[in-house]
């Protein structure tokens, strides 16, 4: 079905509404489980096991999540993921051990990856040329505004009893409301090419790398920041408080950085981002000693860790056709989801020698690592163009 102007601005508007929802559900269900699991006294090597257990939930049932949006549908499949996250958030409650819970929350992490992954397709089918980096922005801002909602609501419902799990419940069933409102606008997944996730990467490896760069930089600080604030001598509330400027601080940059991708190289700016992060990042152990500069740096370096999220889902709104777009942005969440696994276990490792600067090492070096990549896939790709348009 063709959308009319109104239509078109009314299905965005959906979309970008559920993920606020969506977002309020991890900025929950992240801080929750870091603090939950520190109370146990847990060793750092499982909080940071628990911090990559949604995205191994990912990854596992990345392969089959398109062909199930396709039969039943986008509004069917959000709404029915929301539920499923819902359910998970009550059974948190009544668990007592590190690794029940880590089992609830990979259960209910495969309920919110069907409206993560149906709403990417959403908004990359229903976005036009020319605005879809400042339209994909919108819709994280929404994200993470939902995100940084979540430590503020733990901070003022504490992280026992009964109120948080049900406030986690409920953010996650209301994500589904806008959906099920707009259901009419929907696109159509059932004609999506059952491309195997492979075969979908290659379509577009440098918008796939900023996937696997934003999941290790953004899971890996949103994870764990509150540990590594808390061993850096603050209190448990300043840590949250530290959590939802860096998620805010990524919602309110990313209407630049979005426009930014508008107007200029992507790639370029992606490097840019890249050596900002590092910089960034190795500042951070002193910045967390001042109570001046510590708030102003975590801010900051949320703009800079959500830009690679939406400048890779903009690369490949743009590189890949309608027909492709589910299996592109299934394996644009295999690649996300592939860095939020690594970054949190190996930062956890790490932490266990040294909790701040064992997570500074390994963040700063996974970043350096993959930059090099990023630059050498992207000259790889200009080659390629540059010699096809030769041959023409």
């Amino acid at each position: 079905m063709e959308l009319t102007p109104a239509q078109r601005a009314l299905s965005l508007a959906a979309v970008i509404t559920a993920s606020f929802g969506v977002g309020c559900s991890f900025g929950v269900g992240f801080p929750l489980t870091a603090l939950t699991l520190e109370a146990w006294q847990e060793p750092k090597w499982v909080i940071g096991l628990a911090g990559a257990t949604p995205a191994i939930a990912v990854l596992m049932a990345l392969p089959f999540l398109p062909k199930l949006a396709g039969r039943i549908g986008a509004v069917a499949a959000i709404a029915w993921g929301c539920a499923v996250a819902g359910a998970g958030f009550l059974a948190l409650y009544l668990v007592g051990d590190a690794f029940t819970w880590i089992a609830v929350r990979f259960a209910m992490s495969i309920g919110l990856a069907l409206p993560w992954l149906v709403g990417e397709t959403w908004i990359n089918t229903v976005s036009t040329e020319g605005i879809r980096g400042r339209v994909i922005a919108l819709y994280a801002i929404a994200f993470f505004a939902g995100f940084a909602t979540g430590p503020l609501i733990l901070d003022m419902l504490g992280s026992t009893g009964l109120a948080i799990f049900l406030a986690g419940a409920a953010g996650s069933v209301l994500a589904g409301v806008p959906i099920i409102l707009a259901r009419r606008l929907a696109p159509d997944l059932t004609h999506d090419d059952p491309k195997n996730l492979r075969a979908a990467i290659r379509l577009a490896p440098v918008g796939m790398m900023c996937g696997f760069i934003g999941g290790f930089a953004e899971i890996s600080y949103l994870s764990l920041l509150p540990n590594v604030a808390i061993a850096s001598s603050h209190s448990e509330a300043y840590a949250l408080w530290l959590l939802s400027l860096m998620t805010i601080g990524g919602g309110v940059l990313q209407f630049p950085i979005g426009w930014l991708a508008d107007k200029v190289d992507k790639v370029l700016v992606s490097s840019g981002l890249s050596v900002l992060f590092v910089l960034m990042s190795l500042a951070l152990p002193w910045t967390l000693s001042s109570s001046t500069l510590a708030p102003v740096m975590v801010f900051m370096l949320g703009g800079v860790i959500l830009g690679f999220y939406t400048l890779g889902l903009a690369i490949i709104g743009e590189e890949a056709s309608a027909k492709d777009l589910a299996a592109v942005n299934a394996g644009y969440l295999v690649m996300y989801n592939s860095g939020a696994v690594v970054g949190p276990v190996a930062s956890g490792v790490a932490m266990t020698a040294s909790p701040v600067q064992g997570f500074i090492f390994v963040i700063v070096g996974l970043m350096t690592f993959s930059a090099i990549i990023l630059i050498v896939l992207a000259r790889r790709e200009r080659r390629q163009r540059a010699g096809s348009h030769s041959g023409t």
